[in-house]
């Protein structure tokens, strides 16, 4: 799925820029050598990096 149809960055890249340690949205576009266009895709590019970087939920087994 595209996130920045402008740039045609897709979901698949955000995470990788993400893990390879992009943490806002400028740096992943940084890591794509572009710039935001319209900035439809910020806000999603802010909450798949809020997903990516959460620590993990340990459910205690009762």
């Amino acid at each position: 799925m595209y996130v920045c149809v402008c740039n045609g960055i897709r979901e698949k890249q955000v995470i990788k820029a993400v893990n390879e340690g992009a943490s806002t949205v400028g740096r992943i576009f940084k890591a794509h050598g572009c710039k935001p266009e319209c900035a439809q895709c910020v806000n999603c590019m802010r909450d798949m990096i809020a997903n990516e970087t959460a620590e993990p939920t340990v459910l205690a087994a009762e």
